[in-house]
């Protein structure tokens, strides 16, 4: 009950003051650079790795990575840039 209530307070502030929502919930934000990188904010873990697909989990589900030459070029704490030729991104 008392995590259903913070959510609601949560998102009626992020409304309310006009800040992303991915800023003030800690949601994943998967961006998009061209086809050659691959910039993913507030993921929970890297499930698996290979140069052909990179799987993240996420707070809801994964995102699969999949292209040719897949590379992590940063890892820390609340963000994952992947570097390669991407040819798609799922959401599962």
């Amino acid at each position: 009950m008392k995590r259903r209530w913070r959510d609601k307070t949560e998102h009626m502030a992020a409304d309310l003051l006009e800040v992303p929502k991915d800023t003030l919930l800690h949601v994943p934000r998967v961006m998009l650079v061209g086809n050659e990188q691959v910039v993913v904010d507030n993921y929970k873990a890297i499930l698996s790795f290979e140069p052909e697909l990179i799987r993240i989990a996420l707070v809801k589900g994964e995102v699969a990575i999949k292209g040719n030459g897949l590379v992590l070029k940063v890892i820390v704490p609340e963000q994952l840039v992947i570097e390669g030729t991407v040819s798609s991104v799922d959401f599962q």
